[in-house]
């Protein structure tokens, strides 16, 4: 009885540190880059292997993103939006149907989208232009006002005072202020402590605890700056030698990524993997950080710590964004 005891307790405790989800949650891992869309089973990638369900044709992609919300997949062009309606997705089958269309009134080449709770945003850096897009797809996109901020800036969507407003980063502040009346309420500016020097690099929202984080770079670290409330605080990140880094945020956990790794949360990590440098990164619903580095893409459980890698596929292309779509 003892001995049947002492076993049962083992096999609680080892499936207490996996982390992962028994069954897996059915979902796909859209991974953008080279001009398509490529669409994989998350279960696969977490088992290694890399066959996509489906491959979808996208010359001149520069960004997508997934509203779990409004059940739809966004794509940026350099000249619109699209919207793809995902309810009839599942595990085996990416009906591509008709997207709802945006053109955009400016170039955004090298542009990135960003959610927010009902709108989504459109950054185009080289145009010096942003625009907003309801999650709905209804309505023509509506342009944002960035009256007084540099080339350099990057922005998201910010939920504060009953609205969302525009939240930026530059090199010497991080802040708030409606999108469309630059000196209208509510609003907020903090200077950066230490200033940057290069970047900025990114800038999320986390969703879970109402604050943004950026992240930008002295000339000796990448350093983690975070919003909440009216404090700003900020602190080192990754290795010595500071690379273009980015975040990857969900309400389960959140991962700063380049030139290595670093887990945030659930539970802090050290750097790992600092000779690898990934240009895509995702933290899923369902626990696991998929993270392109190359052709590769790399897979790991985030609730033990150190995260614990699980599988590597080989994708054969080169992703640039990726997104988790939960199916039925």
């Amino acid at each position: 009885m003892q001995r049947h005891l002492l076993l049962a307790l083992l096999l609680l405790l080892l499936a207490a540190c996996t982390g992962s989800q028994e069954p897996p949650l059915p979902a796909l891992v859209a991974a953008g880059g080279g001009g398509e869309v490529r669409f994989y089973r998350a279960r696969d990638l977490q088992e290694g292997t890399g066959n996509p369900v489906a491959t979808w044709d996208a010359q001149n992609l520069q960004d997508l993103a997934y509203s779990n919300a409004f059940q739809r997949l966004y794509l940026l062009f350099p000249d619109r939006m699209e919207a793809y309606d995902t309810a009839t997705f599942t595990e085996n089958a990416v009906p591509q149907g008709s997207p709802t269309e945006a053109s955009l009134p400016a170039d955004c080449a090298g542009g990135y989208l960003r959610l927010g709770q009902s709108r989504l945003l459109a950054h185009c850096p080289g145009a010096g232009r942003a625009f907003l897009w309801s999650l709905d797809g209804s309505g023509n996109p509506e342009e944002v006002d960035l009256t007084g901020l540099p080339p350099e800036v990057r922005l998201a969507l910010f939920p504060q005072g009953g609205q969302e407003v525009l939240a930026y980063m530059t090199r010497e502040a991080l802040g708030y202020r409606p999108a469309q009346n630059p000196s209208g309420t509510p609003s907020l500016e903090k200077p950066l402590d230490p200033q940057a020097s290069q970047g900025p690099f990114d800038l999320q929202l986390d969703r879970a605890r109402g604050r943004l984080l950026g992240l930008a770079a002295t000339p000796t670290e990448v350093r983690l700056y975070a919003l909440e409330g009216d404090a700003l605080t900020s602190r080192k990140v990754l290795g010595d030698f500071p690379q273009p880094s980015r975040l990857a945020l969900d309400p389960v956990g959140a991962v700063v990524y380049g030139q290595g790794f670093q887990v945030l949360l659930p539970k802090e990590s050290p750097l790992q993997q600092e000779f690898r440098t990934y240009t895509a990164g995702l933290v899923g619903q369902d626990g696991y950080l998929y993270l392109a580095q190359g052709q590769s893409l790399e897979v790991y459980d985030l609730v033990p710590s150190p995260p614990l890698f699980l599988r590597s596929s080989n994708l054969g292309f080169s992703p640039t964004s990726l997104a988790f779509i939960p199916v039925e």
